[in-house]
């Protein structure tokens, strides 16, 4: 069977299996914490009422007093269940090589722990780029923990991961259970 083909048939199980989960209810999430007060975090707990609120003005500021920020806000810290973290940095990747070379980058940078989450590894020329990044800086002390999906590392062999194991990553398969479902 083509790795096309067998990527194919895997998510089409997978969807089968998964298609009936359900999405939080944001309008009553909202609704029941519409008075509740952002609440934000920083490096040594959490923030006064006072410097929240002073936050969300800066926010509100910057983006025009949209209504939608407070929602956005709101269902954030309701479905996480804990405040908002100041201090974190989103860089928008646009494409496949923008984001392998920060993660790359990032990857090199790491001084104590780093955990990858990723829904497709494959043992192509990237795939091995990434393993033997993470292989080094797993020798340099630092630890790798890397979570993979079932699904999406349907075609990866075996000894992709193996290697990485063998050199003290933790690996993780995701839901493996829906691979053995629909072999």
């Amino acid at each position: 069977m083509t790795r096309a083909l067998s990527i194919a048939a895997a998510a089409a199980c997978g969807l089968s299996i998964v298609g009936c989960a359900t999405l939080p209810n944001t309008d009553s999430l909202t609704e029941r914490h519409a008075t509740q007060a952002a609440r934000f975090e920083g490096a040594l707990g959490q923030l006064s009422e006072r410097r929240s609120t002073a936050i969300v003005a800066n926010l509100k500021r910057q983006s025009g007093d949209l209504d939608i920020l407070d929602k956005q806000i709101t269902l954030e810290q309701e479905i996480v269940g804990s405040p908002l973290v100041v201090g974190n940095k989103v860089t928008l990747l646009q494409d496949g090589p923008a984001t392998y070379q920060a993660m790359f980058a990032a990857i090199r940078k790491a001084k104590n722990h780093i955990n990858v989450e990723s829904y497709i590894i494959d043992d192509d020329e990237v795939g091995q780029q990434f393993s033997d990044l993470l292989l080094e800086r797993q020798a340099q002390g630092v630890q790798v923990n890397l979570i993979y999906d079932s699904l999406g590392g349907f075609a990866t062999p075996k000894t992709f991961f193996d290697r990485l194991r063998e050199a003290g990553v933790q690996v993780v398969e995701f839901n493996p259970a829906v691979k053995k479902l629909c072999l």
